[in-house]
């Protein structure tokens, strides 16, 4: 089952939040542009096309997906907007895209440029072949817009992507045009500044010659026509629509209008924030000379990546701090989205002109059902656990986790099915699938391999990371990770609550959000497999390096970590056994949490059971002399640290031990014991 054909979850159903459809008297004069963040494959277009399918006929719409070879300029994309938009619509007179389509016809006409009278008529010679009703004319009228966009094209007035769009849309747009628009039109094109009080003749030439000088002016007159046509059209096609389905909260079935929508796919490839800048400026000048009039248009675009111009208004998904009162607001989940939400409570300030919205992961009972087996079975639980809910990691590991039965604590689950293909090569195709280094020049996915330490431990993570974070590498490195939306914070849980930590690290309490699991553990994977390449540091090399960093040595809980990342067991159990009964369990606890989120190098080979033996003979030799405490901890330790790791088949007996140790430390405490309750039931769970 394909993960588009899974039931809706709250953020695929974002236009039933009202975000696209309002009672006339509810609707504010200005749209924000609705933006779905999520990282890649994360079913941002599935949820596109989910509210396409629900706009249905009941609410004029249109897409766009700017993934594509060649950058789209804004001109294509709004000709294939105007297209779609412009296609017949039940129980509806059709839209008319006739300034731009004047427009679009101007600027490829070669002109005169010696007598104005000759020029003149050549326009009018053009706007009488392309403007007339009579449909026997169709075939002409397509051949005339064919060689008169080849010719453009030829004389490299028009791109290749625009002359295939013009050609394709222009003959629609012409067909919807009558005489008295037609004329509205022109006037219209003579009203603009640009024009300076010129006739409409004159000012068509007027504009026509200076766009093709000019193609930002180009851009932004043909801009300023799509609108003022989108305008004009949804006013003529807003009635009441009492035979159109929609699924708009109207219990009472109140008669009411929709506004019109655009849904713009991946803006965040080349073109899709240009066009937005560009619709936004033209948006802007005519609220200027028209206050008050209402924005017919809404837009929800989807984007893999955060963009720096919505930080004037939200905080990014990766800042753990709470807002300020009168700072940036925190992105919501979709479920939780809403006009209300975007206008926000102060009445003071203007809405933010972008809504960023965070798509949530699927669901553990969606992850079931693309798996096709049940929610409780073990390995559905590997699969939420270790791509996080994102559809096409899922997808991923489908083939793998339901063509077998899998032994609890297999760590070989997410290797290579086929016994001729090296670990090492498997990890860095799934990472390469993921396009992670796409955005930075000169940097590979094996920088991103050695760089994994750096870029999974926890308190690295943060925009504002201290020590080895701040070499230029790395830094570049986490920066593009969370750009690219695979680090959330703390307060954004959702399905990924056993992810995500309050951790007091360094003498206070702070908060710190950990890489997307899939991420984190794909990169140490791939660096544990690299081994002693030639060239190439190891994984023991770069742990190491992160353990000498003296922001590191400083801090114990981070030493802790690096140690058992490394191996070192015996020395973090010293560390947890002799801080039991010094700290609160609370906080003894949790950085318990963090320090057993550490990966480790050890053979996949190796069921977790068999490990947990390996591990506690080391300790017992290392240290025989050990405490019921220090013994209790140990144990405690190297269960939790193998139970952690969201890539090895989940093991009841040994959350069953957990909940055992976390119990009988109860028995050995000078401090408040309710804590080590609390973990212990929710070990039983299978949730700490």
């Amino acid at each position: 089952m394909a993960h588009d054909e899974l039931p809706l979850s709250g953020a695929q159903s974002l236009n039933r939040h009202l975000l696209w459809h309002r009672a006339l008297n509810e609707r504010p004069r200005r749209h924000p542009v609705v933006v779905l963040l999520g990282p890649l494959g994360a079913g941002k277009s599935t949820a596109l096309k989910s509210i396409s399918e629900d706009c249905g006929d009941g609410v004029v719409h249109a897409r766009f997906n700017f993934e594509r070879d060649e950058p789209a300029s804004t001109v294509e994309v709004l000709t294939d907007l105007a297209f779609d938009l412009s296609r017949g619509w039940t129980n509806r007179p059709p839209a008319r895209f006739t300034r731009f389509a004047l427009g679009l016809i101007a600027v490829q006409l070669q002109l005169d440029t010696v007598s104005p009278s000759r020029a003149k008529e050549q326009l009018d010679d053009a706007i009488k072949q392309f403007f007339t009703r009579r449909r026997r004319q169709a075939e002409r009228v397509t051949a005339w817009v064919e060689s008169l966009a080849d010719a453009a094209r030829t004389m490299n007035l028009l791109g290749a992507p625009l002359t295939e769009a013009v050609k394709l849309a222009l003959p629609r747009l012409i067909a919807t045009v009558i005489r008295e628009p037609l004329g509205r039109a022109q006037r219209w094109h003579a009203d603009i500044p640009a024009a300076e009080g010129a006739s409409p003749k004159d000012a068509l030439i007027a504009l026509q010659r200076r766009a093709r000088n000019d193609p930002a002016f180009m851009t932004s007159w043909l801009t300023a026509a799509f609108l003022a046509d989108v305008r004009e059209s949804y006013q003529r096609m807003s009635g009441a629509e009492s035979n159109a389905s929609c699924h708009c909260d109207n219990p009472r079935n109140t008669r009411h209008i929709h506004n019109w929508v655009l849904l713009l796919d991946n803006i965040d490839h080349p073109g899709g924030t240009g066009l937005l800048a560009d619709l936004l400026a033209a948006r802007d000048e005519y609220e200027r000379a028209h206050l008050g009039d209402h924005d017919a248009l809404l837009v929800i675009a989807t984007s893999g990546r955060w963009a720096p111009a919505w930080g004037a208004g939200w905080r990014p998904p990766w800042e753990a701090e709470p807002a300020a009162v009168d700072g940036p607001r925190t992105v919501p989940w979709c479920h939780q989205a809403g006009y209300e939400h975007w206008a926000g409570d102060r009445m003071d300030l203007a809405p933010p002109t972008y809504y960023p919205v965070l798509l949530e992961p699927r669901r553990p009972a969606e992850t079931a059902k693309m798996l096709r087996i049940p929610e409780s079975d073990l390995r559905s639980k590997l699969a939420q656990r270790a791509t996080g809910g994102v559809p096409e990691l899922v997808t991923t590991v489908k083939e793998l986790l339901t063509n077998r039965d899998w032994a609890p604590g297999a760590r070989d689950v997410l290797g290579p099915s086929d016994l001729d293909r090296s670990e090492a090569s498997l990890w860095q195709e799934r990472l390469e699938q993921l396009r992670l280094h796409h955005h930075l020049d000169g940097l590979g996915i094996e920088e991103f391999v050695s760089a994994a330490p750096f870029a999974t431990a926890p308190w690295l993570v943060p925009a504002d990371a201290t020590g080895p974070a701040a070499a230029p590498t790395v830094s570049r490195i986490l920066t593009e990770l969370r750009t690219a939306l695979w680090v959330v914070a703390p307060s954004r849980r959702g399905d990924l609550a056993d992810y995500w930590l309050t951790a007091p690290l360094g003498g206070g309490t702070a908060r710190y959000a950990e890489l997307h699991p899939w991420i984190a553990r794909t990169l140490t994977a791939a660096l544990a497999a690299r081994g002693d390449a030639a060239g190439q540091p190891s994984y023991v090399d770069q742990f190491r390096a992160l353990l000498d960093d003296p922001a590191t040595a400083r801090d114990p809980v981070r030493r802790a970590y690096c140690q058992l990342a490394l191996g070192r067991v015996s020395e973090v159990a010293d560390y947890f056994s002799e801080t039991f009964n010094r700290r609160p369990h609370q906080e003894w606890i949790d950085r318990l949490r963090l320090v057993t989120r550490a990966p480790d190098n050890r053979l996949v080979d190796d069921p977790s059971a068999a490990l947990f033996d390996t591990f506690v003979d080391e300790d017992t030799e290392l240290r025989p002399n050990r405490s019921d405490v220090g013994n209790v901890v140990t144990r405690l330790l190297i269960r939790l640290w193998l139970a952690k790791n969201p890539f090895v088949m989940p093991d009841r007996e040994i959350w069953n031990a957990i909940a055992i140790g976390y119990s009988d430390l109860r028995g050995k405490t000078r401090r408040d014991e309710s804590p080590l309750t609390t973990a212990a039931d929710l070990a039983r769970q299978g949730l700490l």
